[in-house]
């Protein structure tokens, strides 16, 4: 069964798992490629556990446990690979062929993560930690975040990230690789090269390669446009 097939199926299961009624509608916005060990749904009072192939929800968190590992692709192909002790909020995502420019909305609550843009605009994708915000700009970049500090690691690309709340907004944009910001309530700052601050997700990688090898939806050869996937779900 390819993946594309393996998220419809799993999605009307999920669907049913979730207590939604048969026929129900959730926006399915991707798929996990990854999982190991401890990774769950959470929606509202529920806690779910995902395989991989199963489908995620839009307005449902993704929490990994102790040495748990996943990825999630999403429809615009957009790779999000998930570090242990992770929590994620999924909270808005447009796409499809009638409305190119779309918008993706995560908000990464704590954990690590590499983040790699899909085929969105880059100006769609808004992404949050507890105490900054992060601009895309055609991106690959790593994330360590706690509800008081955030270190953001460019790998590749460009990206512009500012403080959540503070009042006047501090905005730091990072254009070369290796480039580490480190983001508080009170403020952005750049981190020197060497000084240890530096957090990279590739020490996850090493003996999980799927985990951050971009991955990209196919069908027959081919990667399915929204409206594909829509008629292989049968919606």
């Amino acid at each position: 069964m390819s993946l594309v097939r393996r998220i419809c199926f799993a999605g009307f299961v999920g669907g049913l798992a979730l207590g939604l009624p048969a026929g129900a509608s959730a926006q399915q916005i991707g798929a996990t490629t990854v999982v190991k060990n401890d990774v769950s749904r959470l929606k509202g009072t529920q806690r779910n556990l995902l395989a991989q192939g199963d489908t995620v929800f839009r307005d449902e968190a993704v929490q990994t446990g102790a040495d748990s590992l996943a990825k999630i692709v999403f429809l615009d192909q957009t790779n999000l690979s998930i570090g242990p002790n992770a929590r994620i909020a999924l909270n808005q995502y447009v796409y499809s062929e009638e409305r190119p420019a779309g918008k993706v909305a995560l908000n990464l609550l704590k954990g690590t993560y590499r983040f790699v843009t899909g085929d969105l605009d880059k100006k769609a994708y808004e992404i949050k930690t507890p105490v900054a915000t992060i601009g895309v700009r055609g991106t690959v970049f790593d994330v360590w975040t706690t509800a008081g500090r955030s270190v953001i690691t460019l790998e590749e690309g460009e990206i512009r990230v500012c403080t959540r709340k503070a009042s006047p907004q501090a905005c730091l944009t990072l254009d070369q690789p290796g480039a580490v910001v480190v983001v508080t309530a009170g403020g952005v700052s750049s981190a020197p090269r060497g000084s240890g601050t530096r957090f990279s997700f590739a020490g996850y990688c090493g003996t999980n390669p799927g985990l951050c090898t971009p991955t990209r939806f196919a069908e027959g050869g081919g990667v399915p446009q929204p409206t594909a996937f829509a008629a292989l779900c049968g919606r």
